[in-house]
């Protein structure tokens, strides 16, 4: 018995999951919150510049230019010329940082700046919640961030001056960036895994940004946007303390009468009797984790680069999630600068990925990994193309904020397919460090989005460089092979061995064999050879060569039986054998 037996005798899917699935993901949903916060706060209101006059010059009426950085201004013995704003009077109801603190003309790169510093700590948590995970347990590494989040928007709120606001986005980053990962792991852990990819689905980040969208525009105010998310926030903690630490965790690093208390409580949750042997089994996988450490070899970076089937993957990937970060994140920044109704464009942003991402959990199973990516990202394409057009032709316009979102939609969805695609490529030993490593591009990338990404001043370049992305991330979808129905590789050798078998499948059923069959060419024999002494206790390849040998088997039968009802008989010169091995 394993902990995968475990989970499905005190329960598997039951109430324990959902609970916990809620509670951990409440934090989710104040990550979507707080993420977007910005795209409220930096909003410009109209402004007209305020200068001080003087006896030499006649002062113009302020309010004649809107959104002016100088204003105009005539003497007696000088040629006209221009005097540079003092103050600038902001019009309309809402209350903004760059309102707040006067963040335009001359400071109105800060906008840009403090979003790519929220970014880059929401780098900093995504790294540093893996290794903290990993040394202290998911849950308090979970409660942290929480905890980093909930009291940095409260802090936010009484920022006097932009600096200060600007190191509390830093730290809403961290919090955000922390509990994505550590969220995320301690829930998975508790998960079977037919029911696995349901915890990539809930829709806790979309609810986060409609809450966003809604309490925005019923406040219209950033420093009481940021207190009442901090203290949402806050409601978690609490509630953590329902959430045990994740069983797995507590196995492999032999706190055994606590990870046996777990599976108790998970079968007294899930209406189970209580499980026997659980403390033996528990014990058994230390001890196995323990040898294994001490056995196995130490992994680094420089293996997901090595060999080269393995380092094509990784930089496939990684471009994969720096392009969809960077068109991501650069069209929900640049919302506030699209045209319509800015709280019904958030509001639409959420919610318009979520039926088609839980979509996802049947394509991904029913057509292949592949097959449900590249049409998203071929559509998002079009989209940015469309807004190229439009933009030259027409300007912006609503049209161009349907296509947008649209386009975000689609990056969202080929994301959220990208993402367990991703973890099945890789084998168990190197799976953690190639998802570190697509994160951390995903990191720079949402850096950049900002800088890059700039509809307020640079919206046709903008959508170029979406367009570019996305044209050449369309094309290396189709090089990266297939995992629909594969058990996932432990090993490294067994990546290459697997794409191996897969492919030899699918020569032996394709049109090409099968007609030079029927041609009478019966000598196109098939061989792949194993050679490992663990090959018998991967239970794994075996099923994959029973899966070969069966469609070859089965093709065999089905042009025996076509032959037959032609009146042909079977000869010995009409059959032959096919040995699918596979060498390691």
């Amino acid at each position: 018995m394993g902990l995968e037996e475990l989970l499905a005798e005190a329960g598997g899917m039951g109430r324990f999951q959902v609970i916990i699935l809620s509670i951990a993901f409440i934090g989710r949903t104040f990550c979507g919150w707080s993420m977007f916060q910005m795209t409220f706060a930096g909003i410009v209101p109209d402004f007209h510049c305020e200068t001080q006059g003087g006896p030499d010059y006649d002062r113009l009426p302020s309010n004649v230019t809107l959104n002016s950085c100088s204003v105009p201004h005539n003497t007696s013995d000088q040629a006209p010329g221009h005097l540079d704003c003092i103050t600038y009077n902001f019009t309309g109801p809402y209350k903004t940082v760059m309102k707040d603190f006067a963040l335009v003309c001359d400071q109105s790169w800060i906008k840009g700046a403090v979003t790519s510093i929220q970014m880059a700590g929401l780098m900093v948590g995504c790294i540093s919640a893996g290794q903290l995970g990993d040394a202290v347990g998911r849950w308090k590494t979970n409660l942290l961030f929480v905890i980093i989040l909930s009291l940095s928007n409260i802090s936010a709120a009484f920022s006097p001056d932009w600096e200060v606001f600007a190191a509390c986005r830093f730290f809403i980053g961290l919090g955000i960036g922390g509990i994505l990962v550590s969220s995320f792991t301690l829930v998975l852990e508790f998960f079977p895994t037919k029911w696995r990819p349901l915890t990539s689905v809930v829709p806790s980040w979309t609810i986060g940004v409609s809450l966003f969208a809604l309490f925005s525009y019923l406040l219209q105010d950033w420093r009481k946007l940021h207190l009442l998310c901090g203290a949402c926030g806050l409601i978690q903690v609490p509630l953590l303390f329902f959430v045990p630490e994740s069983l797995r965790w507590l196995a492999v690093k032999g706190h055994i009468e606590r990870a046996e208390a777990t599976v108790d409580k998970m079968a007294r949750w899930n209406g189970r009797p209580c499980v026997s042997r659980a403390k033996e089994t528990l014990q058994m996988v230390y001890e196995e984790e323990k040898k294994a450490r001490e056995k196995s070899q130490r992994y680094t970076y420089l293996d997901i680069i090595r060999p080269w089937s393995t380092a094509k993957i990784t930089l496939i990937m990684c471009y994969h999630w720096f392009s969809y970060s960077l068109a991501y994140y650069g069209i929900s920044f640049g919302i506030s600068d699209l045209a319509g109704n800015f709280f019904v464009n958030v509001f639409l942003m959420g919610v318009l990925e979520v039926p088609f991402r839980m979509a996802t959990f049947y394509t991904n199973n029913k057509v292949g990994r592949k097959l449900s990516a590249f049409p998203f990202v071929v559509l998002a394409l079009g989209c940015s193309v469309g807004c190229m057009i439009l933009e030259i032709t027409v300007g912006n316009s609503q049209t161009i904020t349907v296509l947008s979102l649209v386009a975000q939609t689609g990056i969202s969805v080929a994301w959220c397919v990208i993402q367990t695609w991703g973890n099945e490529l890789y084998p168990t030993v190197i799976r953690k460090l190639s998802y570190g490593a697509s994160n951390t591009a995903a990191r720079i990338s949402g850096i950049l989005a900002p800088i890059l990404i700039n509809f307020e001043d640079r919206m046709l370049m903008s959508y170029s460089i979406m367009a570019g992305f996305l044209a050449v991330d369309a094309v290396l979808i189709l090089l990266l092979p297939e995992t629909k129905g594969q058990e996932l590789p432990d090993r490294i050798n067994e990546i290459d061995s697997t794409h191996a078998v897969e492919s030899e499948a699918q020569r032996i059923k394709s049109p090409h064999y099968s007609a030079k069959k029927k041609s009478g060419q019966n000598n196109y024999g098939s061989s792949l050879t194993i050679e490992d002494p663990d090959f018998g206790g991967k239970q794994g390849f075996r099923e994959k060569v029973a899966y070969v040998n069966h469609s070859v088997n089965l093709s065999d039968e089905q042009d025996h039986k076509s032959t037959q009802a032609n009146g042909d008989t079977s000869s010995p010169n009409n059959q032959e054998e096919h040995s699918i091995n596979v060498r390691l």
